[in-house]
């Protein structure tokens, strides 16, 4: 029995009544679990790894990687390198906005068209099968985002579980609605994805494209593991910049902040005078 105000909604075959409460507490809690079992899965391979010893199916770097938080994969940063990233950090905005309108318009009507109704057409054709075809679907789906780039990577089970509704709504016809669901669920991820980023970027005291008179330390050992010698604003803060000698006093360029520590490169004259 549904709850809440009901609609009469078009499927496939005619019409149904579709109760939006229902479909949005069964949203809410496909995506709870979703989240909680791939925590859970996370859980279980680092307690693997740390009692057998053994990383046989590529856990160790993975879980490892989940730790690092850098620009780069090497260990230090050139001036050519701090610049490339001032580049990409102004360009952020207009990366992001072209990746949400891929993750909430194209992506869920290419893959709700393909990996379900491609299913669901060939079970209509054969005249049956409609569940093993949408869940084999559905299970493909699920396993092709193990392949993504690393940080959107998501194991097969959590999204195979948070996609089930858009499993029933193809089931009963509602297959319109299937895009829509499968849309809010990247609309949602997109946001606190971009909402993280924007307060990793926007918390720190620097700014990338900010640009500062700073004094290089020479009292400590210079430079750190990462190529960077440390240098203090005239407001006493601490930027971290390459290609710069021990005392001297010079103008930079914050590049991006990780972590609570900004990144700063040399400003030469020519590129004042330009500026």
């Amino acid at each position: 029995m549904g709850f809440g105000p009901s609609i009469s909604a078009p499927t496939i075959t005619g019409t149904q009544v579709v109760y939006p409460a229902r479909l949005v507490a069964a949203w809410a809690v496909l995506t709870v679990a979703g989240l909680v079992l791939e925590r859970v899965i996370r859980r279980l391979q680092y307690w693997i790894v740390r009692v057998t010893g053994t990383h046989t199916f590529g856990w160790y770097s993975f879980l490892h990687s989940d730790h690092q938080d850098g620009l780069r994969e090497t260990e230090t940063y050139t001036v050519a390198e701090l610049k490339d990233r001032l580049d990409w950090e102004r360009t952020w905005w207009r990366r992001s906005t072209r990746r949400g309108v891929r993750a909430v318009v194209i992506a869920p009507v290419v893959e709700e068209l393909t990996f379900r109704g491609g299913p669901y057409l060939l079970a209509v054709t054969l005249g049956g099968a409609h569940l093993p075809l949408l869940v084999a679907g559905s299970v493909l789906w699920a396993f092709l985002h193990t392949r993504n780039p690393r940080r959107y990577r998501r194991g097969t089970l959590p999204v195979f579980v948070s996609g089930l509704l858009s499993l029933y709504l193809w089931l009963v016809g509602l297959w319109w609605l299937a895009i829509l669901v499968h849309a809010g669920n990247n609309l949602v991820a997109t946001a606190v994805d971009v909402g993280k980023e924007w307060w990793r970027r926007w918390q720190h005291s620097f700014s990338p494209g900010e640009e500062y008179t700073v004094t290089v330390d020479d009292q400590c050992p210079q430079p750190d593991r990462d190529g960077l010698y440390r240098a203090s604003t005239p407001a006493d803060e601490t930027l971290h910049v390459a290609d710069v000698e021990p005392g001297e006093t010079t103008r930079v360029r914050v590049a991006t902040t990780v972590g609570f520590h900004g990144y700063a490169y040399p400003i030469t004259e020519s590129e004042q005078e330009t500026d």
